[in-house]
């Protein structure tokens, strides 16, 4: 295993974020008088996040800040989540603002569940990532009184991909930040080879992250929206869920692996999938100079008839549920095992995830090779797409 040969390097800035050397700053460092704590060290870190959610506006024009730092959704609640919500005013989500289940195992570990809650519709997907002046103009064109999503307006495809992105930015910033005043308190406890790897993985996706992070910020400065590719998806009725993402699907519609890891860097797309009154749209976007990783799956998805959309969809978007909502309707038409099998999935990560999208990859390149079609029409456990 590679886990041993993690460890912290002496001339390499200190992971408390005080830009000096870990020699000259928190090796040695004696920690703070800490009350020991069964739970694990996953709870720990979501229980300080839920405490100490930072309020900072991640609009570019930080002079023109105005009005309280507010919860702003990543799914417009006058549109998206008011059409799932219905006259109940409220939705199905994984909850990460209430205190996760813990599970003991036989092996003696304990293991988090974050459950799906009903939650009301003014407090689902918010964030307390924009001031209040930002956050009415910077997503205007697609907020309350806006008109349906055109798909031949580039400043609509651009807002959606810039929403999907930055609000996962958010909260890669905060984990980061968490990580690093916990390691200030406690450095040696968080030198453990299982913490550097945390923290390792936290400063890939930080890296990874800034590149796209200063595109949008230098077009929303311009007032321009270009160098985003954004693939369009009509589904030509009412869907009872919506999310957003940012994420690198490993596999296309026929289950063949997407290269989009290049020296290292993974490359994402921003996703997001919300309904309308008589139609739903599915959106992904990506960098249009990364748009070469992903336009075979772009084309895919423009091509393919509906059974075989829904069934991809059905396979993939389950893994990467943690921003997704459910309307009422569809959470009581799925039995008690299917709902406990999408938390499940919602709930998959490290290892058990990847292991998870292999087995999705295997079922995907199945479905391809049966030359008959018949197995895009058999719904699945999870069906998103059910009456």
């Amino acid at each position: 295993m590679f886990l041993p040969k993690l460890k912290l390097k002496d001339s390499e800035p200190c992971p408390c974020g005080s830009n000096m050397r870990f020699q000259e700053c928190c090796k040695g460092k004696e920690p703070q008088i800490i009350k020991p704590s069964k739970k694990p060290v996953e709870v720990q870190i979501m229980e300080k996040m839920r405490a100490s959610m930072k309020k900072f506006c991640m609009h570019p024009d930080q002079e023109k800040c105005k009005g309280p730092i507010k919860g702003a959704h990543a799914l417009q609640n006058n549109k998206i989540i008011s059409l799932l919500a219905g006259s109940e005013r409220h939705v199905y989500m994984l909850n990460t603002k209430k205190q996760p289940l813990l599970i003991p195992l036989n092996n003696g570990e304990v293991v988090p569940i974050v459950e799906l809650s009903r939650v009301s519709a003014n407090d689902a997907t918010t964030e307390t990532c924009f001031c209040d002046y930002h956050d009415n103009i910077a997503f205007a064109i697609i907020e309350k009184d806006a008109p349906d999503f055109d798909e031949t307006s580039e400043e609509m495809k651009f807002v959606y991909a810039y929403k999907a992105f930055i609000f996962e930015y958010y909260k890669q910033r905060i984990a980061f930040d968490i990580f690093q005043s916990n390691f200030r308190d406690n450095p040696i406890a968080f030198q453990s080879p299982e913490m550097i790897g945390m923290y390792r993985m936290l400063q890939l996706k930080m890296q990874e992250f800034e590149p796209v992070k200063q595109h949008f910020d230098s077009q929303i400065i311009g007032n321009t929206f270009e160098g985003v590719a954004t693939c369009a998806i009509r589904i030509p009725e009412q869907i009872k869920f919506a999310g957003y993402a940012y994420i690198a699907p490993d596999f296309d519609i026929n289950g063949k692996r997407i290269k989009h890891t290049k020296k290292g860097i993974m490359h994402r797309i921003a996703i997001t999938i919300f309904p309308e009154i008589t139609q739903s749209w599915l959106l992904l976007s990506c960098l249009e100079s990364e748009k070469h990783i992903y336009e075979k799956l772009f084309n895919q998805l423009e091509t393919v008839s509906i059974d075989k959309l829904k069934f991809y969809l059905n396979m993939v978007l389950p893994l990467y549920s943690e921003n997704m909502v459910l309307s009422p309707l569809l959470w009581r038409a799925w039995d008690e095992e299917t709902q406990m099998a999408y938390t499940y999935y919602a709930n998959l990560h490290g290892s058990e995830a990847i292991r998870m999208g292999m087995c999705i990859g295997f079922g995907l390149k199945n479905a391809a090779r049966d030359k008959s079609g018949k197995a895009y029409e058999q719904a699945p456990k999870i069906n998103l797409f059910c009456n």
